[in-house]
């Protein structure tokens, strides 16, 4: 059962690392074209540039700590700590990490000029993702509550 359960998470951590690196290759296109039009022409706005700049960096970031929060939950279940309140964290943090990289990131394209539907077809899956891995802290914060207090029954 471990043996699955170990597969499943390597597949998962898989699938997590591809949509990630896909999020940030699809926009690299964007990126150079931007890149190209900033260093010719200073931007009239420069502190709308900059404020969309630090928010792609928490994109960056957001994307990093949920990556790594899904690794240490992977270590953990390898270790046999499966339901433990540490995992329950590191679930909630991987997808409020992805939550808030997909969600900067599709108002960056939204408001770039991509239309809404390409930006659906971009994103979406990673809002999916999100919500499953909330969904499932959800049931291991409530197994653990049902364990604790069936350990408090005499």
């Amino acid at each position: 059962m471990k043996k699955r359960l170990n597969i499943f998470c390597v597949l998962m951590l898989l699938l997590m690392a591809t949509m990630v690196v896909m999020t940030f290759v699809t926009g690299a296109d964007a990126f150079q074209e931007g890149w190209n039009k900033g260093r010719d022409v200073l931007p009239a706005n420069t502190w709308l540039a900059l404020l969309e700049f630090f928010a792609e960096m928490l994109a960056i970031v957001a994307a990093l700590v949920s990556f790594i929060s899904f690794i240490r939950f992977i270590l953990n279940v390898n270790r046999n700590e499966v339901f433990v309140w540490e995992n329950v964290n590191l679930l909630r943090l991987t997808g409020v990490g992805l939550l808030i990289m997909a969600l900067i990131v599709s108002a960056d394209e939204y408001f770039t000029g991509t239309s809404l539907i390409e930006v659906y077809d971009n994103y979406f899956d990673i809002l999916i993702f999100c919500v499953f891995n909330l969904i499932v802290a959800e049931a291991f914060a409530v197994g653990l509550k049902l364990k604790e207090e069936q350990d408090l029954t005499i």
